[in-house]
């Protein structure tokens, strides 16, 4: 069976289902939908001589699945590309056996999607992780509640919490992965599902699995304890998330789930993760002649630090308010000038170089979200005792035309071409 981006064959009697979209098997609306045609079909085949007796879920490209795409991730929920948490309930709900059988990485989404089959095997080199709080977000298929289930609270909290892909081996040791497999990973899944189907053994839906919660008062001080220490934090977060490994214990599997998912959904509500993603993107678009990736994190380039040293007379002035006008006015000369693309560029090389919060999305972001008009407003007010406060051109027929700076920016690229 042909799903687009998705694909179903019965091999001896086990279902194999392939995610295969290129390079990354991203579970964007399409894979999604495709994903669902499997499972509806998979269902409706469960009874006769010929029903499949197990499942493998699997992913090509030397991959399992790097999540959900970030250009669509507020739009995850949308019925018309399939909901990823009603896809992991179903292929947990399977009254057949579920191996994922993960031939590389499983991140975020697809981390989710691994979590939901009833056992997983993975070749050594994947690496395993939930890191949607880099985008302010707790987990929003259920992840968050059957990592819990898997390794309990204090391993789900150290994974949620910093957010970095686990090797292989770390997410065997702590329950994630039922087995290694040096060679031949899908026929090792293919004889576990057609073993245990064999067995006649019920697969049981990880969420709701309580192995793990027998201490609860051990479960509740560890989420005491990590409460404690992200009291003062900015990042909300993580707040979300502790709350939600709480729930898996307090809460029956539905209702700790629905929590889950609706802490998401109020954490995409929330303009942390606006800024986040903001930043994110940014990051990815930047050119590799100001931004790169080094030993330490990401850093300015020589040709970045240059940018920013024409940025750190905005940088040095003392008040909040007048610190981003001067940031402002400073970036859109750069713009003006083309020694930027973007204006997101003037961002992510503030927030690497400068210290500039990710959680304000940088200096351009945070001034859209206040509005340029009252901001230059101030400066010309300001501009008469420091000139770095003069209103560039560039920001004028921004506010003039109700645009953001770069689309002023490109219409006004579009009119000196037009004129000559």
């Amino acid at each position: 069976m042909q799903g687009g981006t998705v694909t179903t064959r019965m091999i001896d009697g086990i279902a194999r289902i392939t995610l295969e979209s290129r390079p990354g098997n991203a579970l964007d609306a399409a894979t999604r939908r495709a994903l669902d045609t499997a499972l509806t079909e998979l269902e409706a085949n469960l009874q006769g001589d010929d029903a499949p007796r197990g499942v493998v879920l699997t992913g090509a490209n030397a991959v399992f699945s790097v999540g959900l795409d970030l250009r669509e991730l507020d739009l995850a929920g949308d019925p018309a590309g399939a909901d990823l948490g009603a896809l992991c309930r179903r292929l947990e709900r399977l009254p057949i056996p579920v191996v994922a059988a993960l031939p590389g990485s499983a991140i975020g989404g697809g981390a989710e999607l691994a979590l939901a089959a009833h056992y997983r095997l993975a070749v050594g080199e994947a690496r395993f992780g939930l890191p949607d709080i880099v985008l302010g977000l707790p987990p929003g298929a259920g992840g968050g509640q059957r990592l819990a289930a898997l390794c309990g609270a204090d391993a789900a909290l150290d994974l949620l919490l910093r957010g970095r892909p686990v090797t292989a081996q770390v997410a065997r040791e702590v329950g994630l992965l039922d087995g290694i497999v040096e060679s031949d990973l899908l026929g090792s899944a293919h004889a576990l599902a057609a073993q245990l189907a064999a067995a006649g053994i019920r697969p049981r839906p990880v969420a709701g699995r309580r192995e793990r919660m027998e201490d609860g008062a051990d479960w509740l001080a560890k989420v005491r304890q990590r409460r404690t220490s992200v009291a003062q934090a900015p990042l909300r977060s993580a707040a979300r998330i502790i709350d939600s490994i709480e729930a898996a214990l307090l809460l029956p599997a539905g209702a700790a789930l629905r929590f889950e998912r609706t802490a998401h959904a109020d954490a995409i509500a929330d303009p942390q993760f606006m800024a986040l993603r903001h930043i994110y993107f940014a990051e990815r678009r930047i050119s590799g002649t100001l931004l790169e990736r080094g030993q330490s994190g990401t850093e300015p380039t020589a040709l970045g630090r240059g940018l920013l040293a024409a940025l750190t007379r905005g940088n040095e002035t003392l008040s909040g308010v007048r610190r981003l006008a001067a940031m402002v006015a400073q970036g859109a000369r750069l713009l003006a000038a083309g020694r930027v693309t973007r204006s997101a560029d003037i961002d992510a090389l503030a927030v690497h170089g400068l210290g500039w919060s990710r959680l304000t999305g940088g200096p351009f972001y945070e001034a859209r979200q206040e509005g340029l008009g009252p901001l230059i407003e101030r400066m010309q007010f300001w501009a008469k005792e420091d000139p770095v406060f003069d209103v560039p051109p560039l920001l004028r027929a921004a506010t003039e035309t109700d645009d953001d700076i770069d689309a002023a920016l490109r219409r006004g690229r579009a009119e000196a071409v037009r004129t000559g």
